[in-house]
């Protein structure tokens, strides 16, 4: 990182609260345009939650911070704590920020108090508007101490409430609203336009979730349905990506995936009950069959640029099962560790033992491999390409992470395994989705992102290979078009 970057780190650590929420208090207008009025606040619109967010500089991770937000009383109260270590000429620089406000159930300020360290300096305040609408704030920091006050006409809003607000006000396509936000740090009050950009179909196992494009100035924050922060950008370059508790306070840099920049391909027709349909065709344009060979292997036919998809029958593949491990002496690629896949860790190998020691037989281990991790793993989108370990460990993600264990488990067990990639169908689109294929004499597409065995035929089938390979073939699904044929 060079010197140029790691001095703006450390000058931008003390604002990191700020740019957090997706607020960076940009002092400008947005003429011309129609701006919502806020309403009220009903209380069934308030969550109280809990969220923890990587902080990534050019997809270099530097820290890591906490939110939270909960009901006291008639207020609401949040809580924001975070840790930085930014590196530097003479070594990191630890910086350390706590910020907490109570608020009114309108989400606006009542009092706050924040404090930041940053190697032996530090910076300290707090306020509470009296019952008069004037603001005392006390100051301190290495140099001085002192104490002031501000008139307030009305309470206005701070930058770390602003998305409650603005979420219980409902999110819709090109609304925009204009709020008075206060500076703890200048004490002045200043109003900004938030403009609701964008909305986006994200997959998450057998759900699709609405994310929220919210653009703050230069800051692009993405909410999801359920008034949660997924990922957020600012214009100093930071990136705030959400992560589970273990995963955030690591200093470990993942691969980041940008799930919200993966394009979506419309069906041009409804299907449904997909899981009981034995064969799908359709026309495929955008794609040559010299760059994706699997278009045409296996259960898929592609001709002409028509891709036929046949499912296959459980009792045809019961009656090709073996007893594990594979004896074979093929396929040894597929049967041990591989880039994410840790399939000679000891804690997969142990878990590993005791599923052979429920089924030793192949076709019966695959099908309860498939409704165990349906069952157990939490479906949610990640934006890391993540271990079969750390999955492991967080019980939670879509189809890369459901892909990486199974994988991990099953070779562990002596199932040979692969990882493939391509399209799904859900709910009117087709979305990039990864999934395993388990080998039962021949190739077997299963899913246990979706709880499927054998997997249905709308998983189209790209490539094959490690994850990272796998991902790259959302950089082609843009120039893709699929028209559905036939579905029976």
């Amino acid at each position: 990182m060079s010197r140029g970057l790691s001095k703006s780190i450390q000058i931008g650590i003390v604002g990191i609260w700020l740019c957090l929420v997706g607020i960076l208090v940009y002092r400008h207008y947005i003429s011309g345009e129609t701006i919502s009025s806020l309403q009220a606040v009903q209380e069934s619109q308030f969550t109280e939650k809990e969220e923890w967010f990587g902080i990534y500089v050019q997809n270099t991770k530097i820290g890591h911070v906490r939110t939270a937000t909960e009901k006291i009383g008639d207020e609401y109260r949040f809580t924001q704590q975070g840790e930085t270590e930014a590196p530097g000429e003479g070594g990191t620089t630890k910086s350390t920020t706590l910020f907490t406000c109570l608020t009114d159930r309108s989400f606006r300020m009542k009092s706050f108090s924040f404090e930041t360290r940053t190697g032996e300096t530090f910076y300290r305040s707090r306020g509470e508007i009296d019952e008069d609408g004037v603001l005392l704030v006390f100051i301190e920091n290495n140099q001085q101490k002192k104490t002031e006050t501000v008139d307030m006409s009305a309470s206005p809003y701070l930058p770390i409430t602003i998305k409650s607000m603005l979420y219980s006000q409902g999110l819709e396509k090109g609304k925009r609203f204009r709020v008075p936000v206060f500076d703890i740090f200048s004490g002045k009050t200043e109003e900004m336009t938030a403009e609701v950009q964008d909305l986006l179909p994200v997959k998450a196992g057998i759900n699709v979730m609405t994310v929220y494009v919210l653009k703050t100035g230069g800051t692009l924050s993405w909410i999801n349905d359920r008034g949660y922060t997924m990922k957020e950008t600012n214009p100093a370059g930071f990136q705030y990506i959400v992560e589970p508790e273990n995963l955030a306070v690591s200093t470990e840099s993942k691969p980041i995936v940008d799930l919200f920049s993966l394009p979506v391909l419309k069906a041009d027709r409804l299907l449904r009950d997909t899981e009981t349909l034995s064969l799908l065709r359709v026309k495929l344009t955008g794609s040559d069959e010299k760059d994706y060979p699997l278009l045409n292997e296996g259960r898929q036919h592609f001709e002409g640029g028509v891709l036929e998809i046949r499912k296959e029958r459980e009792e045809d593949l019961e009656g090709r099962t073996y007893d594990l491990p594979y004896s074979g002496n093929n396929l040894a690629s597929y049967r041990g560790a591989g880039p994410y896949v840790e399939s000679d860790h000891r804690t997969i190998k142990y878990n590993a033992n005791k599923f052979v020691a429920i089924e030793k037989n192949a076709f019966r281990l695959a099908r309860f491999l498939t409704s165990n991790l349906y069952l157990t793993i939490r479906k949610m989108p990640m934006l890391h390409l993540l271990t079969s370990m750390d999955v492991f460990g967080i019980s939670a993600g879509d189809s890369n992470e459901h892909t990486i264990l199974f994988t991990a488990f099953a070779r562990a067990a002596g199932l040979p395994t692969r990882m493939v990639g391509g399209l799904v169908y859900l709910k009117g689109h087709f979305y990039y989705h990864t999934w395993p294929e388990v080998w039962l004499d021949e190739w077997v597409p299963i899913d246990p992102t979706m709880g499927q065995f054998p997997a249905d035929v709308t998983h189209i089938r790209f490539l094959e290979g490690h994850m990272e390979e796998l991902a790259s073939f959302t950089q082609n699904m843009g120039a893709m078009n699929i028209e559905i044929l036939e579905a029976l």
